[in-house]
């Protein structure tokens, strides 16, 4: 059974803004701004004939929108390609808006209002918008990593125990099985080679098990050494054959060169109108027959 992971590239890895970036940034669109209204003023001074008070507030409710947009920009945590895009995109953008702005109530040449408006403002919002692209796509990303790392288990990359109950509750009205793995002395290999030896046996079993169960098996780890499974099927013929096909695959796996991993399984099938909570303890009661039977081995419920 290999599960598929979900790949991460791109901007979900890679590092935010850095700080000074930023502050280059606040100070260029400042100074940039206000250089703008400064020096229009002082070469173009004549008012015009005719003032349009809604012109001059939408102009000046947009150009606020846009700061606040950017300042909004500087403080978020936005991948450094989505930063520059964003931030140069509502630079350009709010240039255009700055002449559009002083347009209202000076005199503009045609050329300014024909040429340099359209021209940053177009530009600004091509920008702007192929940087909300890309940090939307960065925000897909981190959330398909962040749903995935909810339902893994750190170590093994196994579905974890959380995962397995929700999973459970939404399919618990089906006909399946369940069978739960025990590692065999995993105490004892923890003390006697060290915990990174524990842990290897682990990732080592998990690993082959993803590779050779049936795609269909829900493979996951509920505790320390312990494993659940959610095989659907009623077979009992079925059922004995993958729970021994576990013994087999943890006896593939070395502890140390001359000592192969042992795992001890229960199994129970679940019965008509019977709960997840009844079919896991039949199954685990199974487990410890097959532990006091020796370990090593399979027990089924009847």
């Amino acid at each position: 059974m290999k599960k598929t992971m979900i790949p991460v590239e791109g901007g979900v890895n890679s590092p935010p803004a850095s700080k000074r970036l930023k502050q280059c940034f606040i100070g260029l669109f400042i100074i940039t701004l206000l250089g703008i209204v400064v020096g229009y003023l002082s070469i173009y001074h004549h008012l015009e004939a005719d003032i349009y008070i809604n012109g001059v507030l939408s102009d000046v409710i947009n150009l606020l929108i846009l700061i606040f947009i950017f300042s909004f920009v500087q403080t978020s945590a936005v991948v450094k390609v989505s930063y520059l895009f964003l931030s140069s995109g509502i630079f350009l953008w709010s240039i255009g808006l700055t002449f559009d702005f002083l347009d209202e109530f000076v005199y503009q040449p045609k050329w300014i209002c024909i040429y340099v408006e359209d021209m940053f403002r177009t530009i600004g919002i091509l920008i702007t918008g192929a940087g909300l692209f890309l940090a939307l796509s960065d925000l897909s990303k981190a959330y398909k990593k962040l749903a995935d790392e909810l339902k893994t288990d750190v170590l093994t990359k196994a579905y974890n125990r959380r995962y397995f109950y929700h999973f459970m509750q939404q399919n618990q009205i089906k006909k399946h099985s369940l069978a739960i793995v025990d590692i065999d002395h995993f105490k004892a290999i923890n003390d006697q080679y060290g915990h990174d030896v524990g842990d290897q046996v682990l990732i080592d079993f998990v690993d082959r098990c993803q590779q050779k169960l049936d795609p269909a098996i829900l493979f996951a780890r509920i505790g320390g050494e312990e494993f659940a499974l959610y095989i659907p099927t009623d077979d009992v013929l079925q059922l004995r054959k993958i729970c021994e096909q576990l013994v087999c695959l943890a006896s593939n796996v070395m502890v140390t060169p001359k000592k192969a991993l042992s795992v001890s399984v229960g199994s129970a099938i679940k019965r008509h109108a019977e709960t997840f909570g009844c079919t896991m303890k039949r199954a685990d009661q199974a487990l410890y027959k097959a532990k006091n039977a020796g370990r090593g081995r399979y027990s089924h419920s009847l």
